[in-house]
């Protein structure tokens, strides 16, 4: 019995000893995951994720992912950023169609307001993942600015309707939306065959004046042959008699007697189309021509925006050019129909929300 004793009490350090050996080596292996882990949380803290795009002027831009705030120097950028259903990482920036996108979102005119101050120390404070701007801005000095303070800033084109899609595929690509961007674009390209096949089946194109009145200059305007609205017109299937200038330019009634168009498409910018349409019709000076004659002189839909601006709703104002140029071929479309589909869609509202002036059928 004591002999047994004694080779307990001898044992017993040892079994202590290997006891806190296994407990030391388990702190030491924890430790060491511990230590990995907290290496691995640090690194992904640090790691970014980014995508690199090519912009409009052919220029590559590195953007840091994904993107949580977004600011426009151009007007026509934030309704395509809307159209891809990120309207809410538009943080501010001028734009066009606040009127329609604040149904939208009820922040959109705020955010169209505070662009209006924002100058590029601004910009650079709040720290967005980049800036739109327009391709004839790539070198004027705030976007050369931007840049040389590390904001990286994506130039955009909308002209045609090629570049429409090429803006798309690249907003899609930078909100990480790539199929819904061509999604849109195929939705676009199928309507657009549509039109085009229907106006094959006529050899007729009638003559068309689309035009403004500028506050500004206190004088009628008209557009180019390269601009957006002429190249739509003849989508529809009509000839632009302006299709000779380029750029905006401000025309007089002789001018407009000269061209003698069919129809007139009125744009409202600032006044209203409807006034300027009953200008036309009651000025003696308009009468003789064709379209005045013929009650021919329309007043194109805007909801906030012209539908045949280079805008998200250039299809809707595709179709209502070609009904309003090609009556017959489009017996059986109903404009109305067609935009409440349009605006389900994309934007998730019903047309009976949306305050469209000028007469859809």
């Amino acid at each position: 019995m004591k002999n047994n004793l004694k080779r307990i009490i001898t044992i017993l350090p040892l079994i202590g000893i290997l006891i806190l050996g296994v407990i030391a080596c388990g702190c030491m292996e924890q430790k060491t995951m511990n230590i990995q882990n907290d290496e691995k949380t640090t690194a992904e803290k640090t790691t970014q994720n980014f995508v690199t795009i090519t912009d409009a002027t052919g220029k590559e831009v590195k953007i840091k992912e994904p993107v949580e705030k977004v600011i426009t120097v151009y007007g026509l950028s934030p309704s395509f950023i809307y159209l891809l259903g990120e309207g809410g990482k538009y943080y501010a920036g001028w734009m066009w169609g606040t009127k329609f996108y604040k149904l939208v979102d009820p922040k959109a005119e705020e955010k169209a307001n505070n662009g209006r101050t924002l100058n590029v120390e601004e910009i650079k404070k709040e720290d967005p993942n980049f800036v739109i701007a327009a391709y004839w801005q790539a070198n004027k000095k705030d976007v050369n600015q931007l840049e040389s303070l590390g904001v990286p800033v994506v130039c955009i084109k909308v002209e045609s309707i090629d570049d429409i899609y090429s803006t798309i595929k690249t907003l899609g690509k930078v909100f990480q939306k790539e199929d819904y961007a061509n999604e849109i674009i195929n939705y676009y390209k199928t309507n657009a065959e549509d039109i085009e096949k229907r106006i094959s089946k006529t050899k007729e194109k009638p003559k068309v004046l689309i035009i403004y009145y500028s506050g500004k200059a206190k004088a009628y305007k008209t557009f180019g042959g390269d601009m957006f609205q002429s190249k739509l017109v003849e989508m529809a299937g009509g000839e632009s008699v302006s299709k000779d200038l380029s750029g905006k330019k401000t025309i007089n009634v002789e001018q407009v007697a000269n061209w003698n168009p069919d129809v007139i498409l009125i744009i409202q910018y600032g006044k209203s189309a409807g006034k300027v349409k009953e200008n036309i019709l009651n000025d003696p000076a308009w009468s003789k021509i064709n379209a005045v004659k013929n009650k021919k002189v329309y007043v194109v839909p805007n909801d906030g925006e012209n539908w045949i601006d280079p805008c998200p709703k250039w299809i809707l104002g595709l179709y209502w050019t070609a009904k309003v140029l090609h009556p017959e071929e489009f017996k059986d479309l109903n404009i109305k129909t067609k935009a409440d589909e349009f605006y389900k869609k994309f934007f998730g509202l019903s047309v009976d929300k949306v305050n469209i002036t000028g007469k859809l059928d």
